[in-house]
């Protein structure tokens, strides 16, 4: 493709409503985006603040005979026990990394969990 009909290709495509346009001829492969084209995910944002999996394990919403209420809308502090992952014999506590009020709860009891998977979603105050 000489320059003059790149040229004229590209001065044709800003005058249409086209987001995006892929030329193929023989070896020639040319794609053009035009500023108005979004790349995909570039508009979302997100105010909630994960709940991690401290380790790899079993969730569980309490430990041996202390059950926690847990409940979406609920508020909670920082540092606050959201429950226990067990893991050979042991346990680590799923804490609250914010202030604020539980949004989501993705943890169900007695669910196997991965280390750093979401268990909750909280929205910072």
């Amino acid at each position: 493709m000489d320059t003059k009909t790149l040229s004229d290709f590209i001065a044709w495509s800003k005058t249409t409503d086209l987001e995006e346009i892929t030329y193929i001829k023989d070896s020639t492969k040319l794609q053009i985006k035009t500023a108005q084209a979004k790349t995909q995910g570039t508009d979302f944002s997100c105010k909630l603040k994960a709940v991690k999996a401290p380790a790899v394990g079993i969730y569980h919403a309490g430990s041996k005979g202390k059950a926690i209420n847990i409940k979406e809308d609920l508020p909670v502090k920082e540092g606050d026990v959201l429950g226990f992952v067990e893991m050979n014999k042991t346990s680590k506590e799923v804490l609250a990394p914010a202030e604020g009020i539980l949004k989501i709860i993705s943890a169900k009891d007695g669910a196997a969990v991965e280390y750093g998977q979401p268990l909750f979603f909280i929205e910072p105050k």
